[in-house]
């Protein structure tokens, strides 16, 4: 005889669907009273124009929390895309301006490399370590997309060799240390002193370099061994070709250039700078000092009234 199993009408409970079913009448029992207080407090016409004002500020500030939150989303989505996507891949990386710095050392110094997403590169940050650099005095890092960099770099060039702490470094035009000299680098230049005392004197080192460039001072370059900035004599210059020193005063720099440029070009066309050992302009004159070898012949000549 088979057993019939009767289900009843009335379903069986325990603790747990007796907390859930306590829970749901709370709630309602809460947004019935929310409405009844709503009702209440916003009765008649006065107080639904006062409801739909309220309801219309609620809607405002919804929209001013979630369309910020949305777009935010959505634009770390695209963001999170695009530097992912292959389409962004750099693989153009012109440098312009370096002439001391290969352009591998440019790309490892801003950590920019080629096949790197170029959206993940920071501008910022490359530019930065650049300038961190002792060879770059300004640089311009631009992004070109989708795959391309542009570089532009202005390097410290290097005018003089200063030594330093026993160490012998590159120095620009003013006087300033740029970088050890190395033989991956080296570029033989005139030795630069600055004595004690001489530090007002500097400034003039830079117009020395121009005048040189200009012909204004008719000496080459190459030819300079050391340049010795002086509290009392100005700026000298050692030629070592002719183991000759020229000294000119800074108390009227544009007036001592001229008058020794003129002595020089005297000398030059008498052929006696071979017997010259220091040739000095200041106070509006011009003093040479002969060779040992030949002053127990000639006195030393004084050259004055060169404007």
């Amino acid at each position: 005889m088979r057993l019939m199993l009767t289900k009843h009408s009335r379903k069986t409970r325990n603790f747990y669907t007796k907390a859930a079913s306590s829970q749901k009448k709370n709630r309602k029992k809460f947004f019935l009273s929310f409405f009844l207080w709503i009702c209440k407090k916003f009765k008649g016409v006065n107080g639904l124009k006062k409801l739909g004002a309220v309801m219309a500020l609620m809607a405002l500030l919804v929209i001013a929390v979630l369309v910020p939150v949305g777009l935010y989303l959505v634009s770390l989505r695209l963001y999170n895309t695009a530097v992912t996507s292959p389409f962004f891949q750099t693989r153009h990386v012109d440098v312009t301006g370096n002439v001391r710095l290969t352009k591998e050392m440019v790309l490892q110094y801003c950590g920019i490399r080629e096949g790197d997403n170029c959206l993940a590169v920071s501008i910022t940050d490359a530019e930065r370590n650049l300038r961190k650099t002792p060879w770059v005095e300004e640089v311009s890092v631009r992004r070109l997309l989708p795959d391309k960099f542009v570089i532009k770099l202005k390097e410290r060039l290097p005018s003089f060799w200063v030594h330093k702490d026993g160490v012998l470094f590159y120095a620009n035009e003013r006087g300033e240390i740029i970088a050890p000299v190395e033989s991956k680098n080296f570029l033989s230049l005139p030795t630069l002193v600055i004595e004690p005392g001489a530090e007002d004197t500097a400034p003039y080192l830079a117009r020395v370099l121009k005048d040189m460039q200009s012909g204004a001072l008719p000496v080459e370059s190459g030819v300079i061994a050391q340049v010795t900035a002086s509290a009392g004599r100005g700026v000298e210059i050692y030629l070592e070709d002719r183991e000759m020193r020229l000294s000119i005063a800074t108390d009227d720099w544009s007036g001592n250039l001229v008058r020794i440029g003129i002595v020089l070009g005297d000398l030059a066309r008498r052929h006696e700078l071979q017997n010259v050992r220091e040739v000095r302009s200041a106070n509006g004159n011009v003093w040479v000092v002969l060779n040992q070898s030949v002053q127990g012949r000639k006195q030393g000549a004084v050259y004055k009234g060169y404007v």
